[in-house]
């Protein structure tokens, strides 16, 4: 072919009217860019509307004058979509991690002993307290753990440690070690033993099936895969990050889903009235303002769901406590 630069394009004109070649016969210099396959004899340039094109320079004349009026962003190009295909390789790797430290976490957690991880979560629990005081009255304390042990004997799991603290906040969660937290926010909204109970035995069942332990597993092995291959440890360092982290639930679907069946469990074997629960969970799920909303529905992103299961699958009529059994719960943190 034969090749002329003239109002700002590249024309070309084939040696063959016949035979044309299978690409356009104008580029504009403003989208074309030099490619490294010609190395330092030729010089090879190609389109960014045709790219899969190649124009080869072996005039020396045009070798010299063509490259300042190219477009030159075929190199920023060329490096983007490098980035591009990095960044995808990267992201599945972090998945392929992710998925498999998911897996692996779920099935060690089974074969610890269920007191595994106590020991860190007292720590964190140490720190906790030392912002949001204990609750220790202890005709409450006792009533929780009554109430505690016989849901943790209903799914023929470990008996849990049940901790109040004084905070606002709405929330309720379950560490590893069988460690359970409340707050005096969800007592005070809660406001019937029943209630109380749907939130409990939730977080029992994420005791009784392991979550606690398995998510836990799954980080430290998600930090020292990164490690591994990226050289990068997302390990914040600090009992208090760590802490955070953990206030801040990351359990799957599955798991939420998992602790929900083995709440409905609980509250009929206890013969538990689950509607006010279920009138609970509906409160939450609508909240849409203030903090304590805010951090419950991040926590526990299944409200909705939770309750239409607790009124489709329950049939308990009592309350799960006595009368004296829910003033001195109520009394906790008074």
């Amino acid at each position: 072919v034969t090749v002329a630069v003239t109002a700002g394009r590249i024309v070309i004109a084939p040696d063959d009217p016949a035979d044309p070649p299978e690409c356009p016969l104008e580029w504009r210099l403003s989208e074309c860019y030099r490619t490294a396959e010609g190395g330092a004899v030729r010089l090879t340039v190609t389109t960014g509307a045709a790219p899969e094109a190649r124009l080869v320079i072996v005039d020396q004349r045009l070798r010299e004058t063509l490259p300042p009026l190219l477009g030159g962003r075929g190199e920023a190009t060329a490096a983007r979509r490098s980035a591009i295909r990095w960044a995808i390789g990267l992201s599945l790797v972090v998945v392929l991690i992710v998925t498999a430290a998911g897996f692996a976490s779920l099935y060690a957690a089974r074969f610890l002993p269920a007191g595994w991880g106590g020991g860190l979560s007292d720590a964190m629990l140490e720190q906790l307290v030392e912002a949001h005081p204990a609750c220790d009255k202890p005709e409450g304390v006792a009533a929780l753990d009554r109430l505690a042990d016989r849901m943790a004997e209903a799914l023929d799991g470990p008996a849990p440690k049940v901790l109040t603290v004084r905070w606002d906040l709405v929330n309720a969660f379950a560490l590893p070690g069988g460690r359970v937290v409340l707050t005096s926010g969800l007592i005070d909204q809660a406001a019937s033993p029943q209630a109380l109970a749907s939130v409990l035995a939730h977080e029992v069942g994420h005791v009784a099936r392991r979550d606690p332990l398995a998510r836990v597993l799954r980080n430290k092995l998600v930090d020292v895969a990164l490690a591994a291959v990226f050289g990068v440890s997302l390990n914040a360092g600090t009992t208090g990050a760590v802490a955070s982290f953990l206030l801040d639930n990351s359990y799957t679907r599955d798991q939420e889903e998992g602790a929900d069946t083995a709440a409905l469990r609980v509250l009929n074997t206890l013969d538990i009235d689950p509607g006010l629960g279920a009138l609970f969970f509906d409160r939450m799920a609508r909240a849409d303002s203030g903090l304590d909303a805010v951090t419950w529905l991040r926590s526990h992103p299944l409200s909705a769901d939770r309750a239409e299961k607790l009124r489709r699958g329950g049939t308990g009529r009592g309350t799960g406590m006595t009368v004296e059994e829910w003033r001195a719960v109520e009394a906790l943190c008074s």
